[in-house]
């Protein structure tokens, strides 16, 4: 069932491009962590870095992380561990080593000032956000603050949401994930039960309709992001049956980064490609 987004309870409610930029501070970094695949962005490399959310175990001890794990499964027959699953960390250890790697790997130092945005789903527990924001802390060394995933979406996609009727559907690889964002911040949240694993358009569909509002002179809008976005026929079966504008951005997949990362920068030139 839907929740209230719960303010002050150590996630950002803050929507706007730079509210976490920091002047003289020239390590910054933007993290989506998702099940599959965690996506990063940092001024040492001024680029986005996609990987395989995975580490491989090698006898002896050494580990590898990303594309150069699958390798290591596929060479050295090494073992591998996905930290994350359903969107959150199910594997704290696996996880501060998986980003340690990664972020080594790029020339990220470990700085203590360094401010880290990470995205977290509308949906996860208190218990569960505070253990991805401890991975990211071990990791990085930076000040960690955990933003809603679709807050960040919003942002990317339109700066400013208002006071729209506005609804967000993430369609991932692991989680689906609706959410109502009223002000600026996340007003209710909730997973999509995976009833039909073939065909969960009707079953999103459903849940956007409990998330509506009864207000004639709102703008009904509603924004599709993650993997599931550019399925074929997806945005115009979820306008049809939800009546609602759809949204879905240039690349769906970087949407929860580029609101990340605006965060952290002063103007929209900032955007990620």
């Amino acid at each position: 069932m839907p929740h209230p987004s719960r303010a002050g309870a150590g996630v950002v409610s803050v929507l706007a491009a730079g509210a976490y930029a920091r002047p003289g501070v020239g390590n910054r970094l933007a993290l989506d962590l998702g099940t599959s695949t965690v996506r990063l962005w940092t001024p040492v490399t001024d680029a986005v870095i996609s990987e395989p959310a995975v580490i491989a175990r090698r006898p002896g001890g050494r580990h590898a992380a990303g594309r150069a794990a699958l390798d290591a499964r596929d060479t050295e027959g090494a073992t591998l561990i996905w930290p994350v699953r359903d969107g959150v960390v199910r594997d704290l250890v696996a996880c501060v080593q998986l980003l340690r790697i990664l972020l080594s790997d790029i020339g990220h130092p470990y700085d203590t000032v360094c401010p880290v945005l990470v995205g977290v789903p509308a949906t996860a527990t208190m218990r569960q956000k505070n253990v991805l924001v401890a991975a990211v802390r071990r990791a990085t060394g930076g000040r960690v603050s955990a933003v809603e995933e679709p807050l960040a979406a919003a942002l990317a996609c339109r700066p400013d949401p208002g006071r729209d009727d506005l609804v967000t559907v993430d369609i991932g690889f692991g989680r689906t994930e609706v959410a109502r964002i009223v002000d600026r911040s996340v007003a209710a949240a909730e997973r999509v039960d995976r009833g039909d694993p073939v065909d969960q358009v009707p079953a999103i569909a459903r849940c956007v309709r409990r998330m509506g509002v009864r207000d004639a002179g709102a703008r009904r809008r509603l924004l599709i992001t993650g993997g599931g976005a550019v399925s074929p026929g997806v945005a115009a079966r979820l306008a049809a049956l939800t009546g609602r504008s759809v949204t879905v951005p240039a690349n769906p997949l970087l949407a929860t980064l580029t609101g990340l990362r605006l965060l952290l920068t002063a103007t929209d030139a900032s955007r990620p490609d």
